[in-house]
């Protein structure tokens, strides 16, 4: 058996001691669709990284792999893991990219933005790209996310135009909204 196998039987055991199924069936159905949700609260997931984060054993290029086998599994808590245990300083652009084009429920968007894509030297220039992504609507929600939480007031001009456009999902609607509260607040 590998380390990473390890690695990820002891998240995989995490998960099941902390498991909610009550939370993984409103998930559910609400229409949240993974192979497995094990229904972790978002301190859960907080509480089961400080533990693989504190952990001397696990080094910087061991935790890079684990998080990216975390990623590709279809499971709602493994990817969310993922994006607390990957090292920032091996996040390229393309490979941020690549993650933000795997996700499609805002929850996640959110859990990557505020543990990942918010911390990468180029926040800044994925949420300028995104917000510019007529084709996916999860990453202009994202870039209005990283718009907020770096408070990119320079965004408020496109957020305005997202906001307005009643095409729009409610949800990337209402993220956009908040960038141009921002840059009015700011003013």
């Amino acid at each position: 058996m590998d380390a990473n196998t390890l690695w990820v039987s002891k998240a995989h055991a995490e998960f099941r001691k902390l498991r909610n199924g009550e939370v993984a069936d409103n998930l559910r159905a609400q229409g949240i669709e993974y192979k497995t949700i094990w229904g972790l609260e978002s301190y859960r997931l907080k509480e089961i990284s400080a533990i693989f984060l504190a952990d001397e054993t696990l080094s910087v290029e061991v935790r890079r792999s684990l998080a990216d086998v975390l990623w590709h599994e279809d499971v709602r808590e493994s990817k969310m893991l993922a994006t607390r245990l990957y090292p920032t300083d091996r996040m390229d652009e393309s490979l941020a990219n690549e993650w933000a084009s795997a996700i499609q429920y805002t929850e996640l968007a959110d859990q990557a933005c505020m543990n990942l894509f918010a911390r990468l030297p180029f926040a800044a220039i994925l949420a300028n790209a995104w917000a510019e992504d007529k084709a996916s609507a999860m990453k202009r929600y994202m870039a209005m996310q990283l718009a907020l939480r770096l408070e990119l007031t320079e965004l408020e001009g496109k957020a305005s135009a997202i906001a307005q456009d009643a095409g729009n999902p409610f949800w990337l609607r209402s993220a956009a909204l908040q960038v141009v509260q921002l840059g009015t607040n700011e003013g």
